[in-house]
C-alpha cells in the first residue's frame, strides 16, 4: 500500500528530506517502511518493559498505532522517526529524546552536554558558576588536523592521551581525539579536567575521519575534524583567558554554544537559563547583540531566556522588551518560574523550544496527533490521543546508562517519566469549533484521554505513572508532512509559496524542474537552491486585503489562544511564537501581567506585513509569502506529479529547522 498520493508533494519531499532513512541499496525508505521501522521499536520497548512477547490484543494497537502513522493523523517524534528501529536507539538510548535540560557545573555536566547534542538531542541548559574553571597557567595549544580521505578507514575509536617533559623541562599534554561520539563527547571533559600546569597542549584529530562520510548508525553525515577542531581551539583560548580562575555564566554559554557547531549537519538546538537576578544578567541578555562585529557567531547556537522566580514589575517587562527590540525583536525570552514550579515540582528549566517543563537532568520525548484531521470525528481523535499516549509512555521505558551519562539522568527518567502528548492542526480545530463552552469541553477530554493513556500503560507495566502529559510544540516539520497548520499558530495567509533550500547537488532537483517546480539559486549560499511549493489552507478563516486573504491575528488574540490551550489542554507550556510589532508592546505587557498564573514562557518575532512580497520588504526571498488565490492557482495547475521512487542517498538531508543549533521557534 502506498498513500503518498494523498499527500502533497511538498509533504512527501520534505518526508523523504527528514524521516526516510538510507538503506543499504542507496535509495530512501518509504513513508511505509519508515512507519514499519518505528512500530518494530515500540514493540521492542514494550516486550523489554514488560519482559514477555505481546498478546493479540497488544500486537492490534501497534498496528492501530501503524494506521495512524501511516495516515498521517499522529507520529512519534522527528528523533523516533529518524532512529526507531536502529540499533543506535537501542544502545544508544538518549538518542531517542528530543528534550532535555541540565545545569552545567561540573566537567561530567559537560560531557553529558556534548554527548547528548551528538545524539541529536536538544540541549537546555543553565550555566552555574563555581566548579568549572580556566587552566592552571596559560598554555600553547597546537592543533594537528586529519588528512584521512573519504574512502579511508576510520580512524581508532577510543581518545588517548599522555605527557611529556622535553630536554629543557618543558611539558606538554597530548590529547588524541578518538573517530566516535563517546570520544568526542568525553574529549570535551579532558580539556576542562586537565589540572597539570603545563606548557604546550596538542589537540591531536589526525583519527578522525573525513567529512562527507555517511554514518552508519546515525545515518548522517559526518562533518569531519574541520568543526570540531575549530571549537576545541577557540574552547581552549577561553580556558587561556581565564587561566587559574573559575569561569564565569557568560563563559560557560559560550564553552555550550562552541561545542554545539561541532556537530554534523542534522543539528541539534540549544536554550540557555539564567535566573533574573544574576549579576551578570545583562550581560547575558545582550550576549548576541552584534555578534557579528565581535566575534561571536557561535552564540546563535542556544536561543537565551532569563527566568523570574516571581513576578515581575510592569517596568521590568519594559525593560526586557527595550533590549528585545534593540537586539531585533525577539530575544531574550522570559521564563516564569513560578508558574512552572506549580505545574512541575520537579522543574529546573526547559527544552529549547521551551514546551517541556525539565528536572535537572532529564528527559522527556514527545508525540503528536495532527487535530485537523479528525474534524468530524471527536471520538476518534480521543482514540488516536489515547493511542499515542500510551506509545509516548513506553518512551519513557529506556536504559539511559550507556557509559557515558551521569547515572542521575537515568535516575530522574525512572521516577518522572515525563510524556509529551501534543497536538497540531490545532486552529484548524478550534475554526471548525464553536461555542467557547464546547471548546473548553473538548480540550478538557482530549486532555483526560492522554492521560488515560499514559496512565493505563504505567499501569499495565507497574511502572510510576508519568508527572505531566500533555504539551503542543512548535511541529514545523511534522505538520508539513502531515498537510496542517503548525503546532498553535496560524499560517500567515490562505494561499502561500513556500520556499524551500535543497542542496543543489540533491537528486530530486532534476525531478522537480520536470514536473514544472521553479528553482533557483538561493542568495549568499551557492551551494543551495530554493524550491517554490503551492499551499494551502482551505479549511482556516483569513481576512481579505488587496485580493489576498491574509492573517491579521493581534499579539492579544494569540496570546489568548496560548492561555486556552494552558488553561484546558496542557500541562507542561504551550510552544509558541508571537508575531507584533512595537506598538503592541503595551497591551503584551500588561497581558502578560494580568495572567502570569497561567503565562509559563514564549517567543516573539517581529510581523511582517502579510500583504506584502519579498521585494516590498527589501528581503531577497520570503520563506512563506502571502499570494493572492489567482497567483497560487496559476502556478500549482502547471505542476506535475513528482515520483520519489529509487532515488540515491548521495546527500545529507537536513532538518532545516535546527540549521542554525537553536529551536526554529524563534
Amino acid at each position: 500500500m502506498n498513500n503518498y498520493q494523498e499527500f502533497s508533494t511538498r509533504a512527501n519531499v520534505v518526508t523523504r528530506r527528514t524521516y526516510n532513512r538510507p538503506k543499504e541499496d542507496g535509495t530512501f525508505e518509504t513513508w511505509e517502511e519508515t512507519a514499519d521501522r518505528v512500530i518494530e521499536h515500540q514493540k521492542w520497548l514494550w516486550e523489554r518493559a514488560k519482559a514477555d512477547t505481546l498478546d493479540m490484543a497488544e500486537i492490534v494497537e501497534l498496528e492501530k498505532l501503524r494506521m495512524l502513522m501511516i495516515e498521517r493523523k499522529a507520529t512519534p517524534s522527528g528523533r523516533t522517526l529518524w532512529l526507531g528501529g536502529t540499533n543506535v536507539a537501542k544502545t544508544r538510548e538518549a538518542s531517542q529524546f528530543n528534550c532535555s535540560f541540565g545545569r552545567i557545573e561540573t566537567v561530567h555536566d559537560i560531557v553529558d552536554a556534548m554527548w547528548l547534542l551528538l545524539q541529536g538531542c536538544g540541549v537546555g541548559f543553565e550555566p552555574v558558576v563555581g566548579t568549572l574553571n580556566g587552566f592552571a597557567k596559560k598554555v600553547n595549544v597546537r592543533v594537528i588536523r586529519s588528512a584521512k580521505v573519504l574512502g579511508e578507514a576510520k580512524g581508532c575509536p577510543d581518545n588517548q592521551s599522555w605527557r611529556s617533559v622535553d630536554e629543557v623541562g618543558k611539558k606538554t599534554y597530548h590529547l588524541k581525539i578518538g573517530d566516535s561520539a563517546e570520544a568526542w563527547a568525553k574529549s570535551a571533559g579532558k580539556l576542562f579536567a586537565m589540572k597539570d600546569a603545563v606548557d604546550v597542549l596538542i589537540l591531536d584529530f589526525s583519527e578522525v575521519r573525513a567529512a562527507g562520510e555517511r554514518l552508519k548508525g546515525y545515518g548522517w553525515i559526518s562533518s569531519g575534524d574541520e568543526t570540531i577542531s575549530s571549537a576545541f581551539q577557540r574552547i581552549c583560548d577561553l580556558l587561556n583567558g581565564r587561566a587559574g580562575q573559575l569561569l564565569t555564566r557568560i563563559d560557560i554559554l559560550d564553552v555550550l554554544n562552541h561545542l554545539g557547531t561541532t556537530l554534523s549537519s542534522r543539528r541539534s538546538a540549544e536554550i540557555a537559563l539564567m535566573p533574573v537576578s544574576d549579576p551578570e544578567v545583562d550581560n547575558f541578555i545582550s550576549a548576541k547583540k552584534d555578534f557579528w562585529l565581535h566575534g561571536n557567531e557561535h552564540r546563535q547556537q542556544s536561543n537565551n531566556s532569563i527566568v523570574f522566580h516571581k513576578k515581575p514589575t510592569q517596568w521590568e517587562l519594559s525593560y526586557i522588551f527595550d533590549k528585545m527590540v534593540e537586539a531585533g525583536g525577539s530575544e531574550p525570552g522570559f521564563i516564569n518560574a513560578e508558574s512552572a514550579k506549580k505545574r512541575a515540582p520537579h522543574f529546573k528549566g526547559v527544552n529549547p523550544c521551551a514546551e517541556i517543563l525539565l528536572g535537572n537532568k532529564s528527559f522527556c520525548n514527545l508525540v503528536e496527533v495532527d487535530w485537523g484531521k479528525f474534524l468530524q470525528d471527536f471520538g476518534g481523535l480521543q482514540e488516536a490521543v489515547e493511542i499515542v499516549a500510551r506509545a509516548n509512555y513506553r518512551q519513557t521505558c529506556v536504559n539511559l546508562d550507556d557509559g557515558v551519562l551521569q547515572r542521575s539522568w537515568h535516575e530522574l527518567n525512572e521516577f518522572l517519566r515525563l510524556c509529551g502528548v501534543g497536538a497540531t492542526g490545532i486552529v484548524k480545530f478550534l475554526d471548525h469549533h464553536t461555542g467557547q463552552n464546547n471548546v473548553v469541553t473538548m480540550l478538557q477530554a482530549l486532555r483526560s484521554s492522554a492521560k488515560k493513556g499514559a496512565n493505563s500503560m504505567a499501569d499495565e507495566l507497574g511502572l510510576p505513572r508519568a508527572k505531566l502529559v500533555t504539551t503542543v510544540k512548535p511541529s514545523g516539520t511534522l505538520s508539513k508532512i502531515m498537510d496542517t497548520t503548525e503546532g498553535v499558530h496560524k499560517p500567515l495567509g490562505k494561499y502561500l509559496f513556500n520556499n524551500v533550500t535543497f542542496s543543489k547537488h540533491d537528486e530530486i532537483i532534476p525531478k522537480l524542474v520536470a514536473s514544472g517546480y521553479k528553482v533557483i539559486e538561493k542568495p549568499f549560499e551557492s551551494d543551495s537552491v530554493l524550491v517554490t511549493f503551492p499551499v494551502a489552507y482551505e479549511d482556516v478563516k483569513f481576512d481579505l486585503v488587496d485580493g489576498k486573504e491574509v492573517n491579521l491575528e493581534t499579539a492579544i488574540s494569540q496570546l489568548d489562544r496560548y492561555k486556552l490551550m494552558m488553561d484546558h489542554y496542557v500541562d507542561h507550556n504551550c510552544s509558541v511564537t508571537i508575531s507584533y510589532d512595537n506598538g503592541e508592546i503595551p497591551d503584551i505587557i500588561t497581558w502578560i501581567l494580568d495572567n502570569w498564573d497561567t503565562y509559563v514562557g514564549v517567543s516573539f518575532i517581529y510581523r511582517n506585513d502579510p500583504t506584502k512580497s519579498a521585494a516590498d520588504l527589501g528581503y531577497a526571498y520570503l520563506p512563506q509569502e502571502v499570494v493572492s488565490e489567482e497567483v497560487y492557482r496559476a502556478y500549482a495547475n502547471t505542476l506535475m506529479p513528482v515520483d520519489l521512487t529509487n532515488l540515491a542517498s548521495t546527500d545529507d538531508l537536513t532538518d532545516e529547522e535546527c540549521l542554525t543549533g537553536a529551536c526554529p521557534i524563534r
